[in-house]
């Protein structure tokens, strides 16, 4: 369990506290009952490293020989699970970091990790190649529909899409968690990708769509004051033309 509680040994966190502890000569941990604690290795002194470059090259090399053992690496951001020392889950009442620390014994690790990613990125794919197909039938070059980014400017239905998926997808997750009463059914990729687009839906929904909504309605605005001050323009010239005429 050394390898949950280690964050140098977390695949996303350990590129930054790994590499620090490998430059430092320490051992930066989340114990179990949550506790963080940075020890000093005596015995490792001769593996610590004084360039930067070489510790990152140590930290990798170390994923790699690590991820296939039968423990394996945790998932990315795992570790911070132990910090969550509440709630009373199930008959045993367990809380959420004893719930994580049963599923990385159990084998929940980076594989399970990445071969959960499977799904979400087909999902990925098929929203936006649907979206894809749908500009270029509509006329749009095919260079241009390639919708690479979520940004509503370019793409203006495309981000609700993939928070509609992704939210379906998630629920069912869910109730499939729920039905077999398992946490080794939970998929953490598909939940981090509905966290994301749930944050980028109510970002629009409650600050960028009026924002952009009020800067339409003001453009509309100046554009026709700007008309009716030309017609007064206009108006203006005619009259003073007509009085050097007439006078």
């Amino acid at each position: 369990m050394h390898r949950l509680y280690s964050l140098g040994h977390d695949p996303l966190l350990g590129l930054v506290v790994g590499v620090s502890d490998i430059l430092t000569g320490r051992m930066t941990t989340i114990d179990k009952n949550g506790k963080i604690a940075v020890q000093v290795i005596e015995r490792y002194a001769h593996l610590q490293k004084t360039d930067v470059v070489q510790a990152l090259v140590t930290q990798l090399m170390h994923f790699f020989s690590d991820v296939t053992t039968p423990a394996g690496l945790p998932a990315p951001g795992m570790a911070l699970f132990n910090l969550m020392q509440f709630g009373s889950i199930g008959n045993e009442k367990a809380t959420i970091a004893e719930i994580v620390q049963g599923m990385y014994w159990q084998g929940y690790d980076f594989v399970q990790f990445c071969s959960q990613s499977i799904p979400v990125a087909v999902c990925e794919i098929l929203v936006r190649f649907a979206y894809a197909f749908r500009k270029v039938k509509g006329g749009t070059p095919v260079k241009d529909a390639i919708p690479l980014s979520t940004n509503r400017e370019k793409n203006p239905k495309l981000g609700t899409m993939l928070f509609t998926a992704h939210s379906i997808a998630t629920a069912a997750n869910a109730g499939i968690v729920a039905f077999t009463k398992t946490p080794m059914a939970v998929s953490y990729p598909q939940w981090i990708a509905f966290a994301k687009y749930s944050y980028q839906q109510l970002r629009w929904v409650f600050i960028e769509k009026p924002a952009a909504r009020d800067r339409y309605v003001r453009t509309a605005i100046d554009e026709q004051l700007r008309d009716v001050y030309g017609d007064i323009d206009e108006l203006f010239e005619e009259v003073a033309a007509a009085s050097i005429v007439l006078g």
